[in-house]
């Protein structure tokens, strides 16, 4: 086994394909000509609208395919921001609502969740705002619940009281009401339905063309759910090929839960912390506000302890 074979992150990722095809990609961003035309007098710029369109989703494309490849967590998140940074030049220079997503559209429902995916699980904050901005909420045809359950998780605003596409996000929806061991069958069933429902997508059997175009299998936003509804790691160990391991891990190693609490969580995690002989109200990790002694387990109900006599302080550090 070579060493592209070992650290790809596809099992369908061929590295002749890999290399060509992100070369190219890399060689149509460095064109100075395409680049004068993005940036053009603003008067132009209705000529180049589809240039502008196919140069984000190319941007996203290859942020996919360098996950895919197995390059480092950082190097993907840099590509990651930068197609953040084309989608976002893009709506800016054509802000008219027809060019906005379209969620009822499935092709744009879906591209809606990976980018709100890889906002969230890339670090980038400040990009939420951004996709919930680029999505057409004016339509009579825009409410969805999905949307509506995932941004309400991260403190924003997006209305709906149904799914627009219950094939195949029912089971994804289902999953966030549910805990422990019914929500991990919940998501194991999505991911495990998830690429027979992706026919018809454009990018659907790439692996089996000749085109060196394949981006890699990923349902970015099964790892957003997993994430955000605090799915722990080790039950979805067994998940299908199809879920973006690598990329949850790294949320995880970077502490991003800090930044995308839910609110029991952050009430619970901003407690200023109980004192000694106090029952513990969760259970779970927890860290001496006084003692550097590490984290330490309790359990619901059992007495936070003194040290050496004295009372201290106990504050929650993270949940089983």
């Amino acid at each position: 086994m070579g060493q592209f074979d070992s650290i790809k992150r596809d099992p369908w990722m061929v590295e002749q394909h890999y290399l060509a095809s992100t070369r190219e990609k890399e060689q149509e961003f460095a064109d100075p000509d395409a680049l004068a035309l993005l940036v053009g007098p603003a008067e132009h710029r209705h000529h180049y609208r589809g240039l502008s369109r196919d140069w984000a989703h190319m941007a996203l494309e290859l942020a996919v395919q360098r996950y895919s490849g197995g390059e480092p967590m950082e190097l993907v998140e840099a590509y990651a921001d930068y197609a953040f940074a084309q989608f976002a030049r893009h709506f800016s220079a054509y802000p008219a609502t027809s060019e906005q997503l379209r969620p009822w559209v499935s092709d744009e429902y879906r591209l809606a969740l990976w980018l709100l995916s890889l906002a969230v699980l890339c670090g980038y904050p400040e990009r939420v705002d951004q996709v919930l901005g680029w999505l057409n909420q004016d339509d009579e045809r825009s409410p969805d619940l999905l949307l509506h359950r995932l941004f309400q998780r991260l403190g924003k605003a997006y209305p709906g009281t149904s799914l627009l596409h219950p094939e195949p996000y029912g089971a994804l929806l289902e999953s966030l009401d549910l805990k422990g061991p019914a929500q991990h069958d919940a998501l194991m069933h999505y991911l495990g339905q998830w690429y027979a429902n992706a026919h018809g997508c454009y990018w659907h059997e790439r692996h089996i063309r000749a085109r060196s175009d394949h981006l890699g299998y990923w349902a970015f936003e099964a790892a957003l759910v997993a994430f955000l509804w605090s799915v722990q790691g080790d039950a979805l160990e067994s998940a299908p090929r199809f879920y973006p391991q690598a990329l949850v891990e790294r949320a995880h190693y970077r502490r991003l839960g800090k930044q995308f609490r839910d609110p029991e969580t952050a009430r619970r995690e901003d407690a200023p912390g109980w004192p000694s002989g106090t029952p513990c109200p969760w259970p779970g990790y927890y860290v001496c506000v006084e003692r550097m002694v590490g984290e330490q387990v309790f359990m619901h109900q059992v007495p936070f302890p003194e040290i050496d006599g004295q009372v201290v302080h106990w504050r929650l550090s993270r949940t089983f």
